[in-house]
């Protein structure tokens, strides 16, 4: 049981036993953990404000710029509706239609036209080319304007240097998108063209069906271009206020336009901006040549584009990773303050406790002589105070069993002076014997000295286990002496003393139980009277029985018995008997040992004697 509770009592091994060690342990967790989640809420809390802001921030701005796009490309569209209300350019074009039906080539000077052909040529290219310039002129930003008939011959502005060698190229896609819009104005996204100095440049175009307004017939077709710096000079403020990169792509996914002209007219419905800007409006996280951006992105209602601004997350947290340092420096400043004081207070609550601990150290090794110093009133000045009581208290109790033991030892000693002298009674008797001799009284003679060894044995010696042949030895001598006081009345049966002679047992074990047996079993109606003791194993016990064949007990008798065994009545001043020898059984083995009774009115008595079979019982040490 005392492993067992040894083995309850052991204290968890992940927690520590020392209190300093549990203190420090929670002011960790009440310190650290409110100031980190304190400083992580506070930061995180700061970057998506700052990335609220910059939403926020950038869509206005994006607002702003796609409103100055749509603007733009309204008023290039509404310049394309500008050759169905000039009649010089409606005459011109019919003119071209008149002139160039039925002509493959359309080229005169190639098919060897009269002069007269030529003067009509002339005219044309006159009659156009003065709206081409004030076409051009209406929009500075607008780079050139290209009329074609209905054969897809062109006019523009001679002088301008912006005129693109692919038209060729390109008249049979706008053609065809001019168709199928019926009229209305349809916007191409950007194209990388060459001009007449062969240097590259993006523009985008406006295509629409020139509309006779009397009858509703296509006459032509007007292309717009406009340099991509028109956008260019739309965006660069926006992309050195956001540090990133602003892109515009059409509903197909091409790109429009991108600040630093690396994605104009690629298609980007595969990469890893589109599938989040799935939208009208709004931003998502992602990642672009393997860094973070915030992308933020806007559609424009008018053209369908969509402007796309990618800002680089280092960039946007730059300050939001600035003050999350300073917080993060200025929070662990705190802990490690808030730590050292309760550090300062762990040890100086604790120190009067560690104190009182060594005490009890001292105390165990049998140090009495210790006193707490008590200087507060507080918890553990009212411990402190408790423990010098309970030293105290012991103290006294010590000094008191002392002095029981002392006044014991003194009673003892008084018991014994009024003893009659033991060496006077075996002297008196040996007297009497010798007299009996001389007398020729040999039986008075025998008496005498059985009687002397009777008393030596059970004064004498100083032993309190004896070799169990000796208490036989004894127990004969009280019957023998019984038989000459009743008359050969009773018969002592022991075991065979081969099975008992290696054994030891208290002194004077038996011979009280035969005594009680002898006076209150033997009935004047009997003639005598057989005791009977036997030796059993029980186990790891002994189990000596004791039994006679006398008149017995009732019920009643054998209940008061054994409540005697237990308690001394108050009438037995007698000091010897069978509760003497149950007591010093138990003291002497434990609890588990001892006498019990067994008895039935006219069928005799049997008393067990129980004890314990080991090598000190054997031996004739102590067992307990």
């Amino acid at each position: 049981m005392r492993k067992g509770n040894r083995r309850l009592d052991r204290p968890r091994r992940w927690w520590p036993e020392r209190m300093e060690s549990k203190l420090i342990i929670v002011f960790l967790f009440l310190i650290i953990l409110p100031i980190g989640v304190l400083t992580y809420v506070a930061a995180q809390r700061y970057s998506n404000s700052i990335e609220r802001n910059t939403v926020t921030f950038v869509s206005q701005l994006s607002d702003q710029m796609m409103g100055k796009m749509d603007d733009y490309i309204e008023d290039m569209k509404k310049i394309s509706i500008i050759p169905s209300y000039q009649a010089d350019i409606m005459e011109g074009l019919k003119m071209s239609n008149r002139f160039y039906d039925g002509q493959p080539g359309g080229d005169a000077e190639d098919s060897g036209v009269l002069t007269e052909q030529e003067r009509t040529r002339l005219a044309i290219d006159r009659k156009i080319g003065s709206s081409i310039y004030f076409i051009n002129n209406i929009k500075r930003s607008t780079n050139v304007v290209y009329l074609f008939d209905i054969y897809g011959h062109p006019y523009f502005a001679i002088k301008n240097t912006a005129i693109r060698s692919d038209l060729q190229d390109v008249l049979p896609k706008w053609t065809q998108l001019a168709e199928d819009a019926h009229g209305t104005p349809v916007l191409v996204s950007t194209q990388d063209v060459a001009g007449r100095a062969t240097s590259s440049r993006y523009v985008f175009t406006v295509v629409r069906h020139i509309i006779d307004p009397r009858t509703f017939e296509s006459i032509g077709m007007i292309a717009i271009d406009a340099n991509i710096g028109v956008i260019d000079n739309i965006i660069k403020d926006l992309d050195k206020s956001t540090h990133g990169k602003t892109l515009v792509v059409d509903e197909s996914g091409s790109v429009v336009y991108d600040s630093d002209k690396s994605l104009i007219g690629q298609n980007l419905k595969n990469s890893e901006l589109m599938p989040g800007a799935l939208t009208q409006q709004g931003s998502f996280h992602t990642k672009v040549e393997g860094k973070a951006v915030l992308a933020i992105f806007k559609e424009s209602s008018v053209t369908g584009w969509k402007v796309l601004i990618t800002i680089p997350e280092d960039e946007l947290m730059a300050d939001a990773l600035k003050t999350r340092t300073y917080t993060i420096a200025a929070a662990l400043a705190i802990m490690a303050f808030a730590l050292l004081i309760s550090l300062v207070l762990v040890f100086a609550i604790t120190r009067p406790l560690r104190g009182l601990v060594r005490m009890m150290k001292e105390v165990q090794t049998g140090n009495l002589d210790v006193a707490f110093p008590v200087v507060s009133r507080d918890e553990a000045g009212l411990v402190g105070s408790a423990f010098n009581r309970m030293i105290d208290r012991i103290k006294t109790l010590i000094q008191d069993i002392y002095a029981v033991e002392e006044r014991k030892k003194e009673a003892e000693l008084q018991s014994l002076q009024h003893q009659i002298n033991p060496h006077f009674i075996y002297n008196t008797l040996e007297s009497i014997r010798m007299t009996a001799v001389l007398s020729d009284n040999k039986e008075v003679a025998t008496m005498s000295q059985l009687l002397g060894k009777l008393l030596r044995y059970s004064i004498h010696g100083g032993l309190e286990s004896v070799p169990i042949a000796k208490e036989w030895e004894h127990l004969g001598i009280y019957v023998q002496l019984l038989n000459y006081r009743y008359g050969s009345r009773f018969e002592l049966e022991l075991p065979d003393p081969r099975e008992t002679e290696s054994l030891c047992v208290i002194k004077l074990l038996f011979q009280p139980i035969v005594e009680n047996a002898v006076y209150h079993g033997l009935h004047e109606s009997r003639s005598g009277m057989r005791i009977r003791v036997q030796c059993k194993r029980e186990g790891k016990d002994l189990l000596f029985e004791v039994a006679d064949d006398g008149q017995g007990m009732d019920e009643e008798t054998l209940r008061k018995l054994q409540a005697s065994l237990l308690r001394a009545p108050e009438d037995d001043n007698t000091g010897i008997g069978l509760r003497n020898v149950n007591e010093r059984i138990k003291l002497k083995y434990g609890e588990a040992y001892g006498l019990s009774i067994r008895s039935r009115s006219g069928q005799g008595t049997i008393v067990t004697v129980r004890l314990p079979d080991t090598p000190a019982a054997r031996q004739g040490g102590e067992a307990r």
